[in-house]
C-alpha cells in the first residue's frame, strides 16, 4: 500500500499536495479547538478513526466527500453551507458558476480534422 501512496502523491503537482496538507491541518485544528476526539470525527463522519487520521495529514486517496463533510460537521468555511441546507447559493464560486453557465454549450465534442484537398 506504501508504493501505491507515494505514486499518488508524486503524481499530484505540489501546489495540489500542499493544499491537501493545509486542508488536513485546519480540520485538524478546528477539531481540537472543539474538543473532539478522532474517533468522534471519524463516527460523525461515518468513517474511520484511520481515515481521520489520513484526512488530517492531507492524503490524496481519501475521498474528497469526507474531507468536505469534516469541514462541514466542523463548521469550516471552506464552501458555501447554504448549498448543503438547500438555499441559494452565495459564495462567489457559485456566482460565477451561474454567470458562465449561460454561454456555455451543452456538450462538447471532439473536433473533426478538417481534410486538405488542396493539391
Amino acid at each position: 500500500m506504501k508504493m501505491a501512496l507515494k505514486s499518488i502523491e508524486t503524481h499530484l503537482p505540489l501546489p495540489v499536495r500542499q493544499v491537501l496538507k493545509e486542508l488536513g491541518m485546519l480540520i485538524a485544528t478546528a477539531r481540537k479547538e472543539r474538543q473532539f476526539t478522532q474517533a468522534e470525527l471519524a463516527t460523525r463522519t461515518g468513517v474511520s478513526r484511520m481515515t481521520v487520521v489520513r484526512m488530517e495529514r492531507g492524503a490524496p486517496e481519501v475521498a474528497m466527500g469526507h474531507y468536505l463533510t469534516a469541514a462541514w460537521i466542523l463548521g469550516l468555511p471552506i464552501l458555501s453551507w447554504s448549498d448543503f441546507a438547500g438555499t441559494r447559493p452565495n459564495s462567489s464560486v457559485a456566482a460565477y458558476l451561474e454567470k458562465i453557465r449561460e454561454h456555455l454549450p451543452e456538450r462538447v465534442r471532439t473536433k473533426k480534422d478538417e481534410i486538405d484537398n488542396d493539391f
